[in-house]
């Protein structure tokens, strides 16, 4: 059974920065926030569209 882990700001900063700054994989950044891959890859479009939106 699995259990939904909630998303801290700093985790999502962390995301971002690492995606965005460092250019790193989503394998890469799962394994740095030890989270799987596929959940790092959902929240950093789900983020990139908030962003996006609040720049118009």
């Amino acid at each position: 059974m699995r259990t939904y882990k909630h998303w801290t700001s700093k985790e999502i900063n962390r995301l971002m920065d690492m995606r965005e700054r460092l250019g790193m994989t989503y394998r890469a950044i799962a394994t740095v926030l030890n989270r799987p891959s596929i959940s790092v890859e959902k929240r950093y479009r789900k983020q990139k569209g908030h962003y996006s939106d609040a720049g118009q």
